[in-house]
C-alpha cells in the first residue's frame, strides 16, 4: 500500500485545521488547552496514524496491525486531559477541556486514515456541543441575582444550601465577586435550571432571611433567549468577548 507526499500533507493539513478549529473554540473561553494544543495534539495524532499505516511498508517480515498505534494514542492522551483539570472548591474544572482534547486525538487520527468526511462531521459537532450559545439556549432559564452582605458575617455555604433547596445544584450556581468595600461585599450569583423557571421571589425572600445579608435582589434581565440571536452567534461566532470579572 502506497501513499504520496501530498496526500500525507493534505491529512497532516486537515488534522490542524479541525484541531484548530475547536481549538479556537476553546481559546475563547479561556480553557487550560486552547488553539494551539488543540492543533498539535490532532497534528500529532494525525502524524501517528499515517505512521502506523504506512510507515512499516518496508518490513516485510513484521506483523504490522495498524491500530496499534492509534491506540497507544488514545489512551495516552489522558495525561493530558488530567492536567487541565482542576478542583475548585465545590466544583470541579476542566472536564469539558479535557474531553475536547480527548476528541481531537480522534479527529486527528480520522484524519490520518483519510477519513475526511468523517472528521469534519464530528469537528462540526463538537465546535457545537462547545459553543455556549447552545448551552445558554437550552440552558434558558436563567437569572442573574445580585446580594450584599455585611463583611465578616455572610456564609456563603449557608445561601448555597439555600439555593439546593429550591432544585439548583451548585454546577448551575456562579458566583462573581463584584465590590467590596469597608464594611459590605457584593456577589453576583448567576442561576440556572434546564427547561424550567426559577422561583427568584422565594429565593429572595430566603436569602434576606439569612443573618449577615443587607440585600437581596434580582439583576438584569432573564436568560430567555429567541432562536434568532442564537443561529446569529452560531453562524457568526467570531465577535470578541468581553472578559469576566475573577470567580470566587
Amino acid at each position: 500500500m502506497h501513499i504520496t507526499e501530498y496526500e500525507i500533507a493534505l491529512r497532516l493539513f486537515l488534522a490542524c485545521v479541525f484541531g484548530g478549529i475547536v481549538g479556537y473554540e476553546r481559546e475563547r473561553n479561556d480553557s487550560p488547552a486552547g488553539f494551539r494544543t488543540h492543533i498539535l495534539v490532532s497534528l500529532g495524532s494525525a502524524l501517528v496514524m499515517v505512521l502506523s499505516m504506512y510507515g512499516f511498508n518496508d518490513f516485510n517480515s513484521v506483523n504490522k496491525d495498524p491500530a496499534r498505534l492509534a491506540a497507544q494514542v488514545v489512551s495516552g492522551i489522558g495525561f493530558l486531559g488530567a492536567g487541565t483539570i482542576l478542583r475548585d472548591k465545590t466544583s470541579v474544572k476542566g472536564l469539558t477541556t479535557a474531553a475536547s482534547l480527548w476528541v481531537v486525538a480522534a479527529i486527528g487520527l480520522a484524519a490520518g486514515a483519510g477519513f475526511y468526511f468523517s472528521a469534519f462531521f464530528v469537528t462540526t459537532l463538537v465546535f457545537l456541543t462547545l459553543e455556549r450559545s447552545v448551552e445558554t439556549y437550552f440552558f434558558r432559564n436563567s437569572q442573574n441575582l445580585k446580594v450584599v452582605a455585611v463583611n465578616g458575617t455572610c456564609k456563603v455555604k449557608e445561601i448555597n444550601h439555600l439555593l439546593e433547596l429550591h432544585g439548583i445544584i451548585p454546577q448551575n450556581i456562579s458566583m462573581t465577586l463584584l465590590k467590596e468595600e469597608l464594611n459590605r461585599t457584593t456577589i453576583e450569583y448567576k442561576l440556572r435550571t434546564p427547561f424550567r423557571r426559577i422561583n427568584m421571589d422565594g429565593i429572595i425572600e430566603d436569602i434576606n432571611e439569612i443573618d449577615g445579608i443587607y440585600s437581596a435582589e434580582k439583576e438584569g434581565k432573564s436568560g430567555n433567549q429567541s432562536i434568532v440571536p442564537f443561529l446569529t452567534r452560531i453562524l457568526w461566532p467570531f465577535s470578541k468577548r468581553n472578559k469576566k470579572p475573577p470567580s470566587l
